[in-house]
Formats: structure tokens, sequence, C-alpha cells
């Protein structure tokens, strides 16, 4: 069964925002038993209704229901067989029509029906049902040249085949219109009747295709208040008129709202690069030359496809896949999704919602090696009350060029363990490619501790490259990404962007024994730390990144080393007069190898390169800073030892250039302390001076392109 959604705090860090999920108890499960009895005795008791003329297979059955919802089935066994072939089958339009009468025994179902199918149905009309099941060996397939919206005011279950395909110019829409948030129950490896949503079951197949259109592209110009013509990087394929944009904030923490400035816009028109707008931009976009080769344009996020599936802003739905067969998610827009309902906590003398265990935007659940060959691409999840996109104990999904917008809860994650000592079940080779973490949230927003965007979780093979955390909302460890303390997941992390959270870039809170490489990662005005490494002892590995006016620090170092040691290699960290250390320490849980910061180039600090902070109720400082260039404002100093801080076990001093190293100490009760506040004296290290290593990062400015399966 899922875990609590939430978990504790690392000992040293404020209790987290990981909160428990409802417990199922033996009475609801018995309960649960029972609906499903009354389900089935409906069931046996159906109308046979007549298959369409020359229609060939099982017939459709219309069931009026009497009172309560369509109630659970059985749940999904987890056994794990091969994964299917992932070429789609085309598309088979030989159904009867929704709109013949002939085909439902003389009436078409209408809202007060529950519709169960076992045959061939093209939806060819809008249409509203009470619920919805797709047996095995039935399909509804919405009509490809039309624009058609099923309503569905309880579950739509999926055993059979259910296609949203629709061709060029046309809208196909599943929504939920009367979700009833307040009687989720959660959890659980079956449908739940009360918890109202999609759900895809046993061999069931799920094919969602919009028509293709390129997910983001970031500004080629710096974006004014009153503006309404964007001039993109790239020409944005598919992009439309009447489509929906987000602009995302790209200002300096020292401004108000820096992390919040977005702009929702509609397109008026598309001439190549340049997007003309319906309304003018009401915030200031700039652009950021950051160093390392990087200008970053804000990114501009297209939020309208023509799959849609969603429930309402006062009625959240969810998307729960359970079927042992690859789903095709591919241009689709999920909205209004991930229901909520009231807590036992209040803040403020106002009561605090929680998410519904186990009911996110799409939440693959439990699939093991089944799901492997699955690609979610270009697909929207936004406006979301719990978390976007979770493969839960489900192996080998790639997720490219997907967005989620305005979500709460970390976006991008799986479930966690029931406490800090329990390792994460693990998800196997997952792909984040070119993927987007944009406005995160959480309520209460003080106590958003450790809210990411993406949650770098367990598992072998995971890969995050060129994706973008922005606007991460939160409090104290909130960040872009995030390796939490459970997870010993080892990535591979490359040319990743986070800016314009209101805490961290990177937070690290690991206490693990595998190496971790964190390269060509770029953080810029966030408010927070660029990176913000810990917990305990870890070895990670940040080569050839830059980090550029972040508010705190562009790097607070809480872990030491385990075996081989952290290391920081090659680094541009530009304070950009926003912060006053470039690099700073903090508390040291426990004493561990030494932290190496070599060939960086650290520039545009207040007052100090470098401040060695460890706090007296921890482990002292063990930092080697070695070949380093530094270059602050004017009166800013390279180093500087808290004389709060308790004597180091070793600080080692070599600035680039220079062949002698020296290590620093508390100076003597009496004696002069100089500029650095510490004793030197001349001391031999391993290695000869090496140049300072400026990085040469090329960050994608559009993001990867998508297509369409065959028809």
């Amino acid at each position: 069964m899922e875990h609590d959604e939430r978990m504790p705090a690392a000992p040293g860090r404020p209790a987290s925002h990981r909160r428990a999920g409802p417990r199922v108890g033996r009475r609801r499960m018995l309960g649960w038993t029972a609906v499903s009895v009354v389900a089935a005795a409906v069931g046996g008791g159906a109308l046979l209704r007549r298959p369409a003329a020359g229609g060939a297979g099982p017939v459709a059955r219309a069931v009026t229901p009497s009172g309560a919802t369509q109630a659970a089935v059985a749940g999904h066994s987890h056994s794990a067989p091969p994964p299917e072939s992932p070429t789609p089958s085309p598309l088979d339009l030989t159904g009867r029509r929704w709109s013949d009468a002939g085909g439902w025994g003389g009436a078409v179902p209408g809202p007060r029906t529950a519709v169960r199918i076992a045959d061939r149905v093209l939806l060819d009309t809008d249409a509203a049902v009470a619920s919805l099941l797709v047996e095995p060996g039935g399909s509804l397939v919405f009509a490809p040249g039309s624009s058609v919206t099923l309503a569905s005011a309880g579950n739509v279950e999926v055993r059979g085949t259910l296609a949203l395909v629709p061709d060029d110019g046309a809208v196909h829409t599943l929504r939920f219109p009367s979700v009833g948030e307040r009687t989720f129950v959660g959890g659980g490896m079956g449908v739940v009747g009360a918890d109202t949503g999609l759900w895809v079951t046993g061999a069931g197949r799920l094919r969602l295709d919009g028509a293709a259109k390129t997910a983001w592209v970031r500004a080629a110009r710096p974006l004014k208040a009153g503006d309404t013509a964007l001039e993109l990087a790239a020409v944005p394929a598919g992009w439309r008129a009447g489509d929906e944009l987000a602009v995302a904030p790209t200002g300096p923490p020292s401004e108000d709202g820096f992390s919040t400035r977005y702009d929702l816009c509609t397109i008026r028109r598309v001439d190549g690069r340049t997007v003309t707008l319906a309304e003018p931009l009401a915030h200031a976009h700039p652009r950021v030359a950051v160093g390392g080769g990087v200008t970053a344009g804000a990114e501009v996020l297209n939020l309208t496809r023509s799959v849609r599936i969603e429930g309402t802003a006062k009625g959240r739905a969810h998307v729960h896949l359970t079927s042992s067969r690859q789903a095709e998610i591919r241009h689709a827009a999920l909205r209004w999704l991930g229901p909520r309902r009231a807590g036992k906590e209040r803040w403020n003398g106002a009561p605090v919602t929680e998410p519904v265990l186990g009911r996110y935007g799409l939440h693959f659940h439990m699939l093991a090696d089944s799901s492997r060959g699955t690609v979610v691409e270009g697909v929207v999840v936004r406006d979301t009350g719990s978390h976007a996109f979770v493969p839960h104990a489900s192996h080998g999904i790639t997720f490219r060029s997907c967005i989620s917008h305005d979500t709460w809860e970390d976006a991008y994650w799986w479930d966690g363990p029931t406490d800090t000592r329990t390792p994460q079940t693990p998800s196997d080779d997952i792909v984040y490619e070119s993927c987007v973490a944009s406005r995160t949230v959480y309520e209460p927003a003080p106590r958003g501790y450790r809210l990411t965007g993406f949650a770098l979780g367990a598992g072998t093979g995971g890969i995050a490259r060129d994706c973008v955390a922005v606007g991460v909302q939160g409090a104290e460890g909130a960040s872009g990404f995030e390796w939490p303390e459970t997870s010993e997941g080892v990535w591979t992390f490359e040319r990743c962007l986070a800016h314009n959270n209101l805490q961290n870039g990177i937070f690290v809170w690991l206490n693990a024994r595998h190496h971790h490489t964190v390269t060509q990662f770029v953080a810029y005005h966030n408010g927070g730390s660029g990176i913000e490494h810990g917990a305990y002892l870890n070895d990670f590995d940040y080569t050839s990144g830059v980090l550029y006016g972040n508010a705190a620090a562009g790097v607070t170092v809480h872990a030491l080393g385990r075996d081989a040691g952290t290391v920081f290699d090659g680094l541009l960290v530009d304070a950009a007069g926003q912060s006053d250390h470039a690099i700073v320490t903090a508390k040291h849980q426990l004493a561990g190898t030494t932290v190496t910061i070599g060939r960086c180039r650290l520039t545009g600090y207040r007052k100090v390169g470098i401040a060695f902070r460890a706090t007296a109720d921890g482990q002292p400082d063990d930092i080697a800073v070695l070949d380093c260039s530094f270059d602050g404002k004017p009166g800013g100093t390279e180093v500087w030892l808290d004389p709060d801080s308790p004597p180091p076990t070793r600080i080692v001093l070599r600035r680039a250039g220079e062949r002698q190293a020296v290590r620093l100490t508390k100076p003597a009760a009496g004696a002069a302390a100089g500029p650095w506040n510490a004793a030197t004296a001349p001391v031999d290290v391993d290695g000869q001076p090496r140049a300072v290593a400026v990085p040469a990062i090329r960050l994608k400015d559009v993001a990867a392109p998508t297509s369409r399966l065959p028809a």
C-alpha cells in the first residue's frame, strides 16, 4: 500500500511538512467489500442492449443507477507482466456512434446513466453520464475530426480502451464536473467509488495524443511591463491564437514578489519567433547574464493542449494508472486534479487543507516493470491540488518536455517511506528530460519545509537533464531540486536550471554512501542558496556550474565528506551584490572527510568570499580551498573565520596563482587576527597548482521536440 506522503525531518532540522495520509482500517475495508457486492448485483441485473447493425463482439450495457455512485471494483494485481510493445496499434474507428440511439436500445445515455461499454463505440457528440466503465475488449474512441466533450459525474474506469486523439483543429475533453473532494477516501490498490477520477486498470489501454507543440521557449529579449509582443529564442511549433501562456519571473531576489511575478496571457497571433499577445504584460522579465556562457531569458510556457482531462476549480479529480499495458500519454493538459480536504490543523485560526493520499495529477501506481518503455511527452499538469507527476514504484518511464504549473506539494515526486530510517521504495530508470516545475506551492506557505519542484527519489538509472525549476515557494529547505534523506538515488544530473525560487536552487539532505555528480548546474536569483548541501556525511561532485545572484549564498555547506569527500570544482559563484558571502559553511552534524572547493571563481560578494561559520553545537570545519580566485565588492575579503565557531579541524587555502598553501587557525588570545580573522602557517598539500576553470555551459533555450504517435 502507499506510504505517508510526507516524512519527518532529519534530526537537527525543523519538523517536516510531510503529513500523514488517511489510515485504512478493517471497518473501512469491509465497507469497500460491501459496496463491491452491490455493484456486482446492479451489473448482473442490467438489460442487454443490442449491438449496432453489422457490429461484432460484445454488446454495450447502459445501467440506470439507483441511489449511490457506481461503486468500487476489484483491485489490480501487481505481478509485473512483461511490458508490451511500445508501438501503438492503430485507432479502431469502426465502432457504432454514441449518438445512435439504436445502439443503446432506443435511448442515448444521459447524465443519470451509469454506462458500461463492452463493444466499440465512437464518441461523435458531447455527452454526459453518471459514470463510465469500459470493459475488457470494449473501446471508447473520441471521433478524431470532431471537438467533443464527455462529462462524467462519477468515475471513468478503463479496462478496455479509451482514446482521445483529435485531428489538428479539434479538441477532446474528458471532464468531471461535480467532484466532491470532501468524500474522498484515498489510498488502497483498487478503484474507490467515492474518489472520482480516471482509473486505468487491468490491461486497460489509455491513449491521449493531442496536437504536438513546443512545450516552452525562452524569450530572446528582455521583456518589459506593457509589452504585447514576445520575441522567442526559437520558432514555437504548433502555437496558435487562443493558446494560454505563462511567462516565468526572472528578476533579482531584492525585488518584492521576485518568485511570483508570473504573467498569464493569451496568444493573439504567431509570426515565426514573434508572438503577439492579446493583453500587455503586467511585469518585467529581464534576461539575466549569469556568466559561464549563459544568458537566460524568461521561460514562456504554453499551457494549452487539444486533449484535456479536468475537474473543476471547486472539485478536483485525479488520474490513476494500474494497468499492465503501457499508457500512451502525449500532448494533454490535465487541470484541476489532485483533491484536497480539511485537515486536523489550523493556521492563524483558519482550517488547513491536506492532499488525499494516492490521488494525484498523473499517478502511475506500483507498476514495477509493467511501465517500462512508457513515454509521457508534452503533458501539462496545472492548477492541481497535489503532486503533478508521480511514477510511484513504477520503472522505466520517460517524462519529456512536460510542465507542472501552479500545483501544490512536490511537483515531480513519488511516495516516501513511513519514517526517515526506512529507505524509500525505488522507481528505477526514471527520466526527466526538458521538464519544467513552475510555481509549486504549499498550504500554509510558512509550513512548506522541504517543498520542491523535483524530488530526486530512490532507484537506479535516474536522469534529470535540461530541466527547469522556477517559482517554487515553501519555507526552510524548499528548493527547485531535492535529494531527500531517504532516497539513496543516484541520478545523472546535467544542465538543469533553478531560478526565482523562494528558497534554494538545490537542496541535499543525504547521509549516504553512494557517489553523486552534479554537472553544469545553473542557479540564479533564488531567495536562499544556489546549492544548500547537507545533511551529515556524503560524497558529491559539483562540477562546471554557475551560481548567480542568490540571496543567501552561492553555496551553503552543512555536510562533510564521507569517503572520497565532497568536491565543488570549477564553479563560477557570482553573488552579483545580492549576498554577503559567495560560500558559507553551517552546522556540521558529524565529523567527516574534507570538503574541497577547487578551481572556482568567487566574485560579486559584499563581504566575504568564503565564510567559515560551523556552529559550536556541531563539528568543526574541514575544508580545503585550492586554486580559487576572489573578486568581491570593495572592502570585501577572501575568507573569514567566525569567532563564534569552534577551532577548525582543518582549513587550507591556496589562492589561484600561488604555489604555497597556508593553514588557517583561530588566532591566539590577544593576537592580531588580520583581515581573515585567522592565524596562518605554511602547509603542504597534494597536487600541483591548477588554473581556475571557467564553466562553458550551453543551456537549451527551447524544450526538447515532441511528436505524435503514428495514426
